[in-house]
């Protein structure tokens, strides 16, 4: 956690040094609450979303089947004007820059990544938002530059409704 804690202390004094003002796209506070998670497979997990910063700084803690929990953030970029899905990896934070028109449904991230083995892959993250209560996260991998795609997991997230004394993470 205290991972967390400084990666969005860091975003955090970032957005407020340049103006403190909401970016325009602030299209993801929608996601603020615990949600169910189902995979293609039927294995069943949770996630927490909070937002730390509105329509600049999303945190999420998911976990699914028994792969233990993975911290993710989602961060509007001063410098891109556009998302960034931030999550770690094996050399340290990894960066998924959204790909799509800025504000617009599906959205789609993406990155080329240096894999293990040394070799290089293209990874996209397509977002879809069927309501407030229900999304869709399609994460694939192309080894041949984007010409076939393979998917890596397909997460289905439903709102798990708060109860009557609870308010939802903000």
């Amino acid at each position: 956690m205290r991972l967390a804690t400084l990666v969005s202390g860091i975003f955090l004094s970032t957005a407020a040094a340049a103006g403190g003002q909401p970016p325009p796209a602030g299209q993801l506070d929608f996601l603020a609450g615990d949600w169910r998670i189902t995979d293609s497979a039927g294995r069943e997990g949770r996630s927490r979303i909070i937002v730390q910063g509105p329509g600049a700084m999303l945190f999420e803690l998911r976990e699914i089947g028994g792969d233990g929990p993975l911290p993710l953030w989602f961060e509007y970029a001063e410098r891109t004007h556009g998302w960034l899905q931030l999550f770690p990896g094996p050399n340290g934070l990894r960066e998924f820059a959204l790909e799509s028109p800025a504000g617009a449904w599906p959205m789609v991230f993406g990155a080329e990544v240096a894999l293990q083995d040394g070799s290089r892959a293209r990874f996209r993250l397509t977002m879809t938002r069927a309501s407030a209560d229900e999304s869709r996260r399609l994460l694939e991998l192309s080894r041949d530059g984007g010409r076939t795609w393979s998917p890596v997991f397909d997460y289905l997230y439903r709102r798990v409704p708060a109860g009557p004394d609870e308010r939802p993470h903000r």
